[in-house]
């Protein structure tokens, strides 16, 4: 019961907060404890890049800030963004300390000519649980298949987030162009709102499970999740490396069967120039503490120190390091 209360909670909060996001994409909250401080500017700040509020990132930032509030000392916030491709800009800039990111961005931030200073400015301090593609419907649109969005509204995530990204790949795998269908950029509450009131036919989210606007959803009206064949995550692996092919379990959010689609691993980021006793001891608090975020949202029961350094594309802070060494994950 104090596990659904506690989701319960973040999920009222990102429906009473979901207009709220100003017109630069950010947003700045800060931990309980942070709202007593005077000034969030103290030399032991610690900001976190999340994503949209409905999503798992803000949900596990803003635990996360609470936990480096209260065992380590810092002055926390969590500042809300559009999610991975911002947050790895805004880490990489040292506009935030942490930022979560799943790991197809970043290879491909770090890749890109414009951006070709990230990879030597960025570090990974531990990687986390996988993201999960839905592309969700209504029963009603009589939507069953990659096939049957050739000619539909839909919207792909918003845009710099790992979400659009991950569609649009998707898609062209399954031999979709971009003029094949019509394209929107919703954050996922935006998406949760045109899909109840059929401003759009479908739409991807990219989220650990479950993410709280399908839930929502899913009481609502019934919905259709469409299914990623094998041959498609195979095919999206072998291209890029990173995806894996998994299950969305039906009872998570009452589907009638097993729903067969991709994932992505996501990974905590933060700069290069973070002390590095301070990077050891936010690892060190993350995993001392898990078993509070696990109390947060059940997409944190995946991260384990076995696979941390497991699948991330980028150099590991040397703090990270210290610990990893220390608890013997070599690989």
């Amino acid at each position: 019961m104090e596990k659904q209360i506690l989701f319960a909670g973040v999920l009222l909060l990102s429906l009473l907060l979901a207009g709220c996001l100003p017109a630069n994409g950010t947003q700045e909250i800060p931990s309980p404890a942070l709202q007593k401080q005077s000034s969030s500017k103290d030399k032991n700040a610690l900001i976190i890049a999340t994503g949209d509020m409905s999503g798992v990132y803000f949900s596990l930032g803003q635990a996360m800030a609470d936990m480096y509030e209260k065992y380590n000392g810092a002055a926390s916030a969590t500042q809300i963004t559009s999610a991975s491709i911002q947050n790895a800009r805004l880490t990489s800039q040292k506009k935030v300390e942490l930022g979560f990111a799943s790991v197809d961005v970043l290879d491909r931030e770090t890749q890109k000519p414009e951006d070709a200073d990230s990879r030597t400015k960025l570090r990974a301090l531990t990687g986390l649980y996988a993201n999960y593609v839905h592309i969700v419907t209504t029963e009603k649109s009589g939507i069953r298949s990659l096939k049957d969005l050739s000619g539909k509204r839909i919207s792909l995530g918003s845009n710099e987030s790992g979400t659009k990204l991950i569609a649009e790949r998707t898609l062209l795998s399954a031999g979709l162009t971009k003029n094949d269908i019509h394209k929107y950029f919703f954050s996922f509450s935006q998406s949760a709102d045109a899909l109840r009131n059929g401003t759009i036919d479908a739409a991807f989210f990219s989220s650990g499970l479950p993410n709280p606007e399908i839930a929502t959803l899913a009481a609502q009206l019934p919905i259709t999740l469409i299914p990623i064949p094998k041959e498609i995550v195979d095919r999206l692996h072998e291209q890029y490396g990173f995806y894996m092919e998994r299950d969305i379990p039906r009872e998570t959010y009452g589907m009638k069967r097993n729903i067969e689609t991709l994932a992505v691993k996501n990974v905590l980021l933060t700069y290069r120039d973070l002390p590095k006793q301070e990077a050891y001891e936010l690892v060190d608090t993350l995993y001392t503490h898990l078993p509070e975020l696990q109390q947060i949202h059940p997409a944190a029961r995946d991260i384990k120190l076995t696979d941390a350094k497991t699948g991330i594309p980028l150099d590991f802070h040397p703090g990270a390091v210290k610990y990893f060494t220390e608890h013997e994950i070599i690989h």
